[in-house]
């Protein structure tokens, strides 16, 4: 078992006293706390288990707004992957929308520039990198009879830079809607983000997450997750899916593609950023060649760095 204190060096100090403090959970769930709980001890419980549930993290008016900005492209977007292809991972009956932050301001105000989600993003991702992206958004949507996912660890993705064992993603679910075991919510393996990654596991070891409209389930990318099989005959799983990833890996979406210069436009700084509207600069360093050094640059007379939509940093 690998100590977690060495991968989040920040929380290290902080470990033992607000280990102590951590809400009491039943064997094999996650903890359930408030938005507004101590900085310290969602880390350390995130630390601990993998992962966590904020509980009400979005009001209701702001899960009502964001489920009717989305609701059009949903719409319009048939279930399943792609034609010809095989979606029993993503889901034969799963409406899968990305694109977010252009079909929905509100998704970009009060959701992926949320504090709470900043500030956990910023203390587990911020030690590895110089600054973190969007790797994706999008809804998941499971519908009556979609089978059970199969569990894994999103961190995968990328599977190189995986056994690094380091912190790669913060990944968040938001409920849009109903969120019970029987419409599909989602397995997870608490805990499992500290086993080897070649440990044997199987869907026995799993746990779902029940949530309430606005409850998010935010959690390590390396820990074990699959979406639920959804029982019902009329019933709709509604997510929406977010993830941060450390600025020096390649996104899961095309996000700048799907936003589009004219809508970053009118997005906050920090938006831009997280969309991929501004360079990455890489961790400090005293070498000044090094310090020169940065990830996605755009040439400085582009009419999208002089008008200020992309910022070289």
């Amino acid at each position: 078992m690998e100590d977690l204190s060495i991968l989040f060096p920040r929380a290290s100090a902080l470990l033992g006293a607000a280990r102590s403090r951590i809400p009491a959970r039943s064997d094999g769930e996650l903890a359930r706390v408030a938005p507004d709980s101590d900085s310290d001890l969602l880390l350390s419980t995130i630390d601990r288990d993998g992962g966590l549930v904020l509980e009400g993290l979005l009001p209701p008016a702001v899960v009502d707004r964001i489920d009717r900005e989305l609701a059009p492209a949903v719409t319009e977007r048939g279930p399943g992957f792609r034609p010809g292809f095989d979606d029993s991972f993503y889901g034969a009956n799963t409406v899968r929308v990305q694109g977010i932050a252009a079909k929905s301001r509100t998704f970009v105000d009060e959701y992926l520039l949320h504090p709470t989600l900043l500030d956990i993003a910023d203390r587990v991702l911020l030690p590895y990198c110089g600054d973190y992206w969007m790797s994706q958004s999008e809804t998941i949507y499971i519908g009556p009879g979609n089978e059970r996912q199969a569990l894994h660890r999103d961190d995968l993705n990328w599977n190189l830079a995986a056994q690094l064992r380091v912190p790669l993603q913060i990944s968040v679910l938001v409920a849009l809607g109903d969120y019970d075991a029987e419409v599909g919510a989602t397995h997870v393996v608490p805990r499992s983000h500290r086993w080897p990654l070649d440990r044997p596991f199987d869907e026995s070891m799993s746990t779902q997450v029940e949530l309430a409209p606005g409850d998010a389930l935010v959690y390590l990318g390396s820990l074990l997750h699959g979406g639920g099989a959804n029982r019902t005959d009329d019933r709709w799983r509604k997510a929406l899916y977010l993830s941060y990833l450390v600025g020096w890996l390649t996104p899961e979406e095309a996000v700048p593609l799907g936003v589009g210069a004219d809508v970053a436009a009118t997005l906050p700084p920090r938006a831009r950023q997280l969309l991929g509207f501004a360079g990455l600069p890489e961790r400090a360093t005293d070498d000044p060649a090094e310090a020169a050094l940065a990830l996605w640059q755009l040439d400085a007379d582009d009419p999208r760095v002089v008008d200020g939509t992309f910022r070289n940093r």
